[in-house]
């Protein structure tokens, strides 16, 4: 297939967002060079979104818009931005081998001093490795491969023109080996196919193999356009998928599909991905990257709300014990005052003017902040020792 490129200048290129996403790739900005993706995966959910605006979606892989002022205005609206994550991933070919626009962005990052998450299909993203280096020297860089599987059957159905999975893993080893935090997105697992225990162990075993340290499991999401081309690839791969897609995601013919499964179906992937996670050495979650300062302790205790959502999604607990936590993670996560000081001078009390924490949180709050500096002092002992 032919690739055209269209390349305009871009009113803004960084997104801000209202809040960290956590607990997945902690990032409050997103920034990416390019519109549309050489790759074109059936299930890319970028296809029909407001990602490609009003263009057609069956362009998605053959035209590529690159703005190509991308480099000049993230130096131009990062400065005026809180040091955060920023979210990249667009490494894509031959796009960036023409431009190497994600290339000039790695150069303002490093410049501006940001930290920084990469979610990448591509292995190019090692062409980079310099800059990658510095940039986690001076501050943090994660990184997440996309990988849906390592059953090349699977690849061929629903992604056969992306990256090989042999070389995706191969540039998380380079990576891995450089010192840099990388795992997997192992998303969108495919349901009656991918998702089971055996294509699940073997994609965790792999990554693990290959220096990844934490994988984030996710079921596939089915909207708009990208739902009947995904559904099409499932058919092509088994006619007998399409009756247990459609009852999955309640997608009556002629009627839109439910965006995701049910919750027990997420919470029973989330909790396969954990065991066998737990069983070769990895994580689940990715880890937050926090700078040190006087909102540092805030960041932490924030993290710990966050993932105590995620445990509540996979206990399928009721949903406001699961919004209570996650408004709570975007209080102390956004509060201008080191929440540690304020627990100090005011106690729990304190705590409760927080919008969102009543007596119960407060109290866990708290038992986090004691827990926080106990080991603090561990850590000093420590170092005098």
């Amino acid at each position: 297939m032919k690739t055209a490129f269209q390349e305009y200048r871009a009113r803004k290129i960084v997104n801000v967002h209202k809040h960290v996403d956590g607990p997945w790739f902690w990032g409050k900005y997103t920034a990416h060079p390019y519109v549309g993706c050489r790759s074109g995966c059936e299930f890319c959910y970028a296809r029909g979104s407001r990602y490609l605006g009003r263009r057609d979606p069956d362009t998605f892989d053959s035209v590529i818009q690159v703005k190509s002022n991308a480099v000049e205005l993230l130096r131009k609206e990062l400065p005026s931005l809180e040091r955060e994550i920023l979210s990249v991933g667009d490494w894509q070919q031959p796009a960036e081998g023409r431009y190497r626009l994600s290339r000039g962005m790695l150069e303002v990052v490093h410049d501006l001093g940001f930290p920084l998450y990469i979610n990448e299909r591509s292995p190019l993203v090692t062409r980079d490795l310099d800059l990658l280096e510095e940039i986690d020297r001076e501050s943090w860089v994660g990184v997440a491969f996309s990988i849906s599987s390592v059953d090349p059957v699977l690849k061929r159905a629903f992604e056969p023109r992306s990256p090989g999975v042999k070389r995706r893993l191969e540039a998380m080893e380079t990576l891995a080996n450089a010192g840099i935090q990388v795992g997997a997105s192992l998303m969108p697992v495919f349901p009656f196919v991918g998702d089971d225990e055996e294509h699940l162990e073997d994609t965790i075993r792999a990554i693990r193999d290959h220096g990844g340290s934490f994988v984030l499991g996710g079921a596939l999401t089915m909207d708009g356009v990208q739902a009947g081309r995904t559904l099409q690839a499932a058919q092509r791969l088994d006619p007998a998928l399409e009756p247990q897609w459609r009852e999955l995601y309640a997608w009556e013919p002629g009627r839109k599909p439910a965006y995701g499964p049910p919750r027990a179906y997420n919470a029973r992937l989330g909790l396969l991905v954990r065991e066998l996670c737990t069983r070769h050495g990895l994580l689940d979650r990715m880890p937050r990257y926090v700078a040190s300062g006087p909102l540092a302790i805030n960041k932490a205790i924030a993290e710990r709300l966050y993932l105590k959502t995620y445990d509540l999604e996979l206990e399928e607990a009721q949903e406001y014990r699961f919004w209570a936590y996650r408004k709570a993670a975007w209080a102390v996560d956004e509060c201008p005052e080191n929440i540690a000081a304020l627990y100090d001078a005011r106690g729990e009390a304190g705590l409760r003017e927080l919008s969102g924490i009543g007596k119960s949180l407060a109290g866990q709050i708290a038992a986090w902040l004691r827990e926080e500096r106990a080991g603090e002092r561990q850590e000093e002992v420590q170092r005098e020792e």
